[in-house]
């Protein structure tokens, strides 16, 4: 599986091209689980395509130093960007989250120049969590055409980008 972002590290926010999404966004989500239950939500663009946007998905160790509680994930979509921002009541351990991008995929128009073409674009993008003003790219892979998948371990703001 091709693995991309692993080398990037760390870079102001001013020095990537968030990949931007046209149509009309995901809405906010608030979900409840159980610790010790797996569990995936899954995001999708607002009618009338229905199109997944974004899937986080706990496996059941995921919330197990909270046993028996309940626990609320919160996840907000970042307007015009292929990102979002996690909120959980509890810790956890770590969870997928995959990106996919087959119909609202738009590069910025600098990318284009700068990496040559969408595909290019494409090829080079990365999971980056957010804090502050430095977004830190994580190892991504595309488990799937249009697709782009990472682990997480924290609550947190996560995006797809490329470096400018």
């Amino acid at each position: 599986m091709d693995t991309t972002g692993s080398r990037l590290g760390a870079m102001p926010l001013a020095a990537v091209y968030q990949l931007e999404s046209t149509g009309a966004p995901p809405p906010d989500t608030t979900v409840m689980t159980q610790a010790g239950l797996a569990r995936t939500i899954v995001l999708r663009h607002a009618p009338p395509d229905n199109v997944v946007f974004a899937e986080i998905a706990f496996d059941s160790a995921a919330f197990l130093a909270s046993a028996g509680r309940e626990i609320e994930v919160q996840v907000t979509p970042r307007p015009g960007a292929y990102g979002f921002t996690l909120h959980t009541s509890a810790g956890f351990s770590a969870a997928r989250v995959t990106f996919a991008y087959p119909v609202h995929f738009f590069a910025p128009g600098g990318a284009r120049t700068r990496y040559g073409s969408d595909l290019d674009v494409e090829r080079a993008l990365a999971i980056a969590r957010l804090d502050g003003d430095t977004v830190t790219f994580l190892p991504s892979v595309r488990p799937a055409t249009d697709h782009l998948s990472t682990i997480i371990t924290q609550a947190g703001t996560y995006l797809v980008a490329v470096p400018r």
